[in-house]
């Protein structure tokens, strides 16, 4: 075989390897819910796709691991979940993955506010907080990981600022929620959330805390509640019987009903900040 007859052939063989070199590059993310997990996958776009624990309308307050959620967690360079104060659940099962797994926690807290990406701009350092673990477990990636990050710092910059010109004018009606999951988003906004049905959603409130709502109602001139699509309860026509006139809207803090991945974060939010928006007005 001549020089140049071996040069094509070893040249042919180098790009026939590529691909798979390229595909055993890859490192295998999972994420606990859908708004962290769309976040990751924008992070990840053209790279992979990182995997989803929590689907569907689940509740992570609620969820019980599956065998095939034990399985993805073992296969995983990198793990993202907001921390206990969320997914209790994942708890015990990172404990035992961390010596060999990348952990990212993005809340340490177990008693604070863990809806951390319900305010956009808070979102922007989750986004930082992935980039980081993705770039040191795979630093291969690393501009694309980059330049992906910083198009969705852009986006959540732009969602911020929609927000506010759609809620400002209504900043000032009190309003209700019946998950205590909505302080940040209010704070994000500046709207005045007078309080929460449920502090604790697995927990029922009590007739003390029925009646705190009542008044609630009663003396701030409350129009509007807003109730999540995880959270069934017949306690809201129970507070609800002598306040008929009450506009009962949606708010969705997980994207129950939207398709995973990258678009879904920003669908959900702006879907919630429409219903606000629509409600108070």
């Amino acid at each position: 075989m001549s020089r140049f007859k071996k040069s094509l052939f070893a040249l042919f063989c180098l790009i026939l390897s590529l691909p798979e070199t390229a595909e055993a590059a890859k490192i295998s993310v999972a994420v606990s819910i859908k708004p962290i997990h769309s976040l990751v996958a924008g992070i990840m776009a053209g790279v992979g796709e990182p995997s989803l624990i929590v689907k569907g309308s689940r509740s992570p307050h609620s969820y019980s691991l599956k065998p095939s959620d034990a399985r993805t967690l073992s296969h995983a360079d990198v793990i993202i979940w907001v921390g206990p104060g969320m997914e209790l659940f994942l708890q015990k099962p990172i404990s035992a993955l961390a010596e060999h797994t990348r952990i990212v926690a993005l809340s340490e807290s177990i008693n604070g506010d863990p809806h951390l990406w319900l305010a956009p701009l808070r979102a922007t350092s989750i986004v930082d907080r992935v980039l980081a673990a993705l770039i040191e477990a795979d630093p291969v990636h690393d501009t694309i990981y980059s330049n992906n990050a910083l198009s969705i710092k852009r986006k959540l910059k732009d969602l911020q600022a929609y927000g506010i010109g759609k809620l400002t004018p209504v900043r000032k009606t009190p309003f209700l929620v019946f998950h205590d999951a909505w302080g940040r988003f209010a704070q994000s906004f500046s709207l005045s959330m007078t309080g929460a049905v449920a502090l604790n959603p697995e927990r029922p409130p009590g007739a003390k805390r029925i009646a705190i709502i009542r008044n609630l109602i009663e003396h701030d001139g409350i129009q509007c509640l807003f109730r999540e699509p995880q959270f069934d309860s017949p306690l809201l026509t129970t507070i609800l019987e002598d306040h008929l006139e009450m506009k009962v809207f949606e708010l969705d803090p997980l994207g129950s009903v939207l398709q995973p991945g990258p678009d879904l974060y920003f669908q959900m939010m702006e879907n919630n900040i429409n219903a606000v928006a629509s409600c108070l007005r």
